[in-house]
């Protein structure tokens, strides 16, 4: 009887542990690679995402390879796109035609590049003739719209340099003097972190130091760098991403520090530009990806590690469990331990959650693909957010400000939902905002947070006179994107170029009063809405200097936001 009750008992854990790792390795003929850069993106525009792997192969050898999606099997094709090692890649549509492009920085026998491959369909990619800084071996780049204009910038590290590029729109890029620290082995991250509608810069990584990071607010276009006291860390990997659900990006940074000893931090983000050292109990990681991702559709971001671990020989591949209240715990995914590695997570076979595909250094080079089959055990399936609804435009000169009211979400909190626009200069159109995604039926092209963040508005500067069409996409946690909303659209007459920028310390709290000064001119209007987006107050013309009453509103955080002239001013207070 105790023999049945043993193997009854074994029988069970077998079972429950099993039952507990939803990763299968599925084969799949990819390059085995390491020392290099991974990504998932819908390359064709069939709505199914593609691979793009490039680094150093078995015979140690540059390489690069497009695999398309054909059915759920990837297929390697000759794109076009040279090999290069020890390297970083980015995707994007920089161009505004629909297809992601890529960008790629590394060394080849040749020596260090830095180059950018335009998509021209298919899976085919040209090289352009842009003068990109090459950054070469251990060197980050990452695209943003860090001037709002509706390109996609660029910025690449590493080399003990920082470059900063503009994207002209026309297929050039002018190199911006923006005062960032020059970095080596860094990794970079653009969020906005005090959601003020414009995109801030972290750099971790050896400033001449070993490991450092900063972080630079971006105000207008200008970058300053905020005081934050972080640890920082070198050869590893840094990412935005709101962990606690509060509306605010949190940090999560791998390397190691300055004893060479590998580290794994959790910073939370304050929301009043300050952040706190959060216990997550990581087991320290370098020379890998540090990833944000929802593996289990329960609407808050997980983590995934790997890389070397402290001690002689030693990496792993560790994915944590959000526990939901701030706290991670180990699940034992059974994934491959490898360091000089690189991830990529993405839903290959559409079937609602998030797989893998992880290469780097394992005794061998390896590239191994993951799929997630979450959905055939206990874990839910993931559900799109709601469509946003109630589009708004204020439009003053060449400024503009479009918003929406927030979405909803079965898994994921409000607070943590994020959006994405399309705009165009005639209806369905996005040659002044590509999305990314499917303007059809909102199929997202990248795994990613959408193009505004967690900001329920996007901020237009310096728009020229015409005629602009818009909609706007929900994505949650776990990166799946909703339908596109009814279109919107807005007329630009004029532009107008008068400062009027206040001085630094604009708002202020005394009692239960909140009082606004310091602007050069009459404000136009004030908006306050609680953190979820419910909008408390909406007053127009209200001058000056301005005193609110708080008496009736509850403890908590809110948003205000003062239009004035050709621009938008946007901050959280605490009551």
């Amino acid at each position: 009887m105790k023999k049945i009750y043993l193997l009854l008992l074994l029988s069970f854990c077998i079972t429950g542990f099993a039952h507990a790792q939803p990763f299968v390795n599925i084969y799949s003929a990819l390059e085995g690679i390491g020392r290099g850069s991974v990504l998932f993106a819908d390359f064709d525009n069939d709505n199914d995402l593609d691979l793009f792997i490039a680094g150093q192969d078995s015979n140690y050898n540059p390489f690069a390879g497009i695999y398309l999606n054909e059915g759920g099997s990837f297929v390697y094709t000759e794109s076009g796109i040279a090999g290069l090692e020890n390297c970083a890649a980015a995707t994007a549509d920089y161009d505004l035609d629909g297809l992601m492009d890529i960008v790629i920085t590394g060394a080849d026998f040749d020596g260090n590049k830095t180059v950018l491959y335009r998509n021209t369909g298919n899976g085919q990619f040209v090289a352009m003739p842009v003068n990109l800084y090459p950054i070469g071996a251990g060197g980050d780049l990452a695209w943003g719209d860090f001037n709002n204009d509706g390109y996609p910038d660029l910025v690449i590290s590493g080399n003990w340099n920082t470059k900063l590029y503009a994207n002209n729109g026309d297929g050039t890029f002018s190199a911006e003097e923006a005062g960032l620290i020059g970095m080596n082995s860094p990794s970079l991250a653009w969020g906005d972190c005090d959601n003020d509608g414009d995109l801030d810069l972290l750099m971790v990584g050896d400033d001449g130091s070993v490991g450092e990071t900063y972080i630079y607010l971006n105000d207008n276009g200008i970058f300053n760098r905020l005081e934050a006291q972080i640890e920082g860390a070198v050869g590893g990997d840094a990412q935005w991403g709101d962990f606690d659900n509060d509306g605010n990006l949190d940090i999560l940074i791998t390397g190691k520090d300055a004893s060479l000893t590998p580290v794994s931090y959790v910073y939370r983000n304050n929301g009043d530009n300050t952040f706190s050292f959060a216990n997550a109990g990581l087991v320290g990681t370098a020379l890998g990806p540090a990833n944000w991702i929802d593996y289990d559709n329960d609407g808050d971001l997980d983590i995934m590690l790997s890389g070397q671990n402290a001690g002689c020989g030693n990496a792993s591949t560790r994915l944590y469990a959000n526990n939901g209240v701030g706290d991670f715990s180990e699940f034992p995914a059974g994934l491959s331990f490898v360091e000089r590695a690189a991830s990529a997570w993405g839903d290959f076979d559409n079937d609602g959650d998030y797989d893998l595909v992880l290469t780097g250094i394992s005794g061998s080079h390896i590239t191994k693909l993951y799929r997630n089959d979450l959905n055939t055990s206990s874990f839910q399936q993931n559900t799109p957010p709601t469509i946003p609804q109630n589009l708004y435009t204020y439009v003053l000169g060449g400024y503009a400000v479009i918003s929406w009211e927030r979405s909803t979400d079965v898994q994921s909190p409000s607070e943590s939902i994020t959006y994405n626009v399309m705009m165009g200069s005639a209806s369905g159109s996005i040659d002044k905002i590509s999305p990314m995604a499917n303007p059809v039926n909102g199929q997202r092209y990248i795994s990613a947070i959408g193009n505004t963040g967690q900001n329920d508005f996007m901020v237009f500067r310096n728009l020229a006179p015409g005629d602009y069409y818009f909609r706007v996409q929900a994505i949650d946690q776990a990166y799946a994107g909703s339908d596109f909303s009814e279109e919107g659209s807005f007329t630009i007459l004029g532009t107008s170029t008068e400062n009027i920028q206040p001085k630094e310390e604009w708002l202020s709290i005394s009692g239960n009063m909140l009082q606004l000064s310091g602007f050069k001119t009459v404000v136009n209007r004030i908006v306050i809405s609680s953190i979820d987006g419910k909008i408390l107050l909406d007053k127009y013309k209200p001058g000056s200097d301005i005193e609110i009453p708080l008496s009736g509103y509850t403890s908590g955080v809110y948003v205000i936001r003062v239009y004035i002239e050709d621009d938008l001013f946007v901050r959280k207070f605490l009551k």
